[in-house]
């Protein structure tokens, strides 16, 4: 799978709501959706959520913290002052470039980039940076199978599912 065949992939969620940002494990998780169907984008690498040219949130704000609890960083702080800005925006555009890095606009202004963040990594398998998938009701359909998920690496794309 190529840049081209990843953004034709991820712009189905052009159209479709923001309807939740979540935070696990310092990788921030995008679901986007309607009544028939969602889709979750859970990003490894460098995310910035930008308004009006104003970086609101990044995945390097979880580096600043109080040094006692992982919950008390400024990820966290900013995420939850912002979230009622960033969610419930209207997917516009998806754009993947050549390095796979992903940028994704809302209508209200929002901007979501996804940046691949390290190099060819000899350990590849560890160098996980997002994955994109729709969801079901109970993520899986009646043969108990995922929909599949389409994993991004610094170098390459892997299905699996």
């Amino acid at each position: 799978m190529n840049s081209f065949e990843l953004e034709n992939l991820i712009r189905k969620i052009v159209g479709l709501r923001l309807t939740v940002i979540g935070y696990a494990c310092n990788m921030p998780m995008f679901n986007f959706g309607n009544s028939d169907v969602s889709y979750s984008l859970h990003a490894q690498c460098l995310t910035r959520i930008i308004k009006n040219d104003d970086i609101l949130v990044t995945t390097y704000d979880y580096q600043s913290w109080d040094g006692e609890h992982d919950e008390k960083n400024d990820f966290m702080y900013n995420l939850k002052k912002f979230k009622p800005e960033i969610e419930g925006g209207l997917v516009v555009s998806v754009e993947v470039n050549a390095l796979f890095d992903a940028t994704i606009t809302l209508d209200n202004g929002v901007v979501i980039q996804i940046i691949i963040d390290n190099s060819y990594s000899h350990y590849d398998e560890a160098a996980e940076q997002y994955r994109f998938f729709e969801c079901g009701s109970d993520d899986e359909d009646e043969s108990g199978i995922l929909p599949p998920h389409y994993v991004v690496y610094s170098k390459r794309i892997e299905i699996q599912g």
